[in-house]
């Protein structure tokens, strides 16, 4: 396991808008209209574009946009063979207007002992967008906590797993051998995806009709969701960065829970220490204060997730700036860094789907740069 040895004070969470051509040729696949080959040209063409969109507005560090996804983890899903197709979780997302915003089934149930079968899509992922960039390659995957709200059903799963955390302690095995691989392939930042575990910390009503309706132990689910989200950067070969990022659900100008992260900020520090870089959303009040930075060591970079990409309205550069002086009264200002607070289409949206155009996409991917050049230069 490694230290970070430099900062990306403008950094990038994942997934990026669909173009058109990627979503029209994604169903065509599925459809059978075309073969596999063919999508894959479309989504290297797609791939390539939004390379050279981060490298032009000067991003340090490049995801390829997750276009080879249907959903930010489903990746994981195919590399484990007893995860098999079928809606366990339907996540529900609110908004300040209806507890009912919109709502996602989540295509997904473990039926059987899970176990890798040598797929592993991230490592072609990787392979492709770093031949093709000079830039610092990020690659995401989701958290254990994640996999078990998404897949394990307490009626469809018990035959395999009559306790979920047997599951997530086989997704977490299989999730070390993963960054494993992908840090002896070349990959320099890697980064885990762990909503619920953030969810469950901030929100009570979210235990409720979440973790508990499904058969999931609140308090079980984060205490030994911290130890198995904490036993991952171990497995990472020295060099490699390795990131956490946990926000409260990604929806189109919705989301699924709300909270502060000061009860968070101290367990992750107690149980999963070895991380690098926290990426921590901030874009609006629903997230609480900065003051849960101090339980963060100084060492560590805090990735203040300010710029929304949720709502269309481009935030202004000084208030960004003022927001970094405030989280700094808290964390070392030079350990500090910006992004959006999420991914611009977990899901695969389009600019139509998520309610959010090319252009705004491109604008706030511009603030993130100009801002942190402002502040760090």
């Amino acid at each position: 396991m490694s230290t970070h040895t430099s900062v990306f004070h403008a950094d990038v969470v994942g997934s990026l808008l669909r173009p058109h051509y990627l979503a029209e040729a994604r169903d065509a696949f599925k459809a059978g209209r075309i073969p596999k080959e063919e999508l894959t040209s479309v989504e290297n063409r797609a791939i390539d574009e939004a390379l050279r969109l981060q490298e032009e507005v000067g991003l340090g560090v490049v995801t390829d946009g997750e276009f080879r996804r249907g959903f930010f983890f489903d990746q994981f899903a195919r590399g484990l063979d007893g995860i098999n197709t079928g809606t366990g979780l339907t996540a529900v997302f609110h908004n300040k207007e209806t507890d009912t915003a919109m709502e996602v089934p989540i295509p997904y149930l473990v039926t059987e002992k899970v176990r890798p079968n040598g797929t592993l899509e991230a490592i072609d992922e990787f392979l492709y967008t770093s031949a093709h960039t000079d830039r610092t390659v990020k690659v995401t995957l989701p958290g254990p906590t994640l996999a078990v709200i998404c897949a394990w059903h307490k009626e469809h799963s018990r035959d395999a797993y009559p306790d979920w955390l047997e599951f997530a302690e086989d997704v977490t095995e299989a999730l070390c051998g993963w960054i494993t691989q992908l840090g002896e392939a070349g990959c320099r930042y890697i980064q885990i995806d762990e909503p619920n575990i953030a969810q469950c910390f901030a929100d009570a009503e979210w235990r409720q009709t979440w973790a508990a309706a499904q058969g999931i132990e609140p308090d079980r689910l984060m205490e030994h969701g911290m130890e198995l989200l904490g036993s991952l950067p171990s497995a990472a070969p020295a060099g490699t960065t390795v990131g956490l990022h946990v926000c409260k659900g990604n929806g189109t100008q919705s989301w699924i829970a709300e909270g502060g992260y000061d009860d968070f900020a101290g367990a992750l520090v107690r149980s999963a220490a070895g991380y690098d870089v926290y990426h921590f959303e901030y874009d609006d009040e629903r997230s609480g204060t900065f003051e849960a930075l101090k339980s963060v060591p100084d060492d560590k970079v805090v990735v203040l997730g300010l710029v929304s990409t949720k709502w269309t309205t481009i935030e202004d550069m000084e208030m960004l700036r003022g927001r970094v002086d405030e989280a700094a009264q808290f964390h070392p200002k030079e350990n500090l860094a910006i992004s959006t607070q999420c991914g611009f289409a977990s899901a695969a949206e389009t600019a139509e789907e998520r309610k959010i155009t090319d252009e705004t996409q491109l604008r706030k991917l511009q603030l993130v740069v100009e801002t942190a050049r402002e502040i760090w230069g």
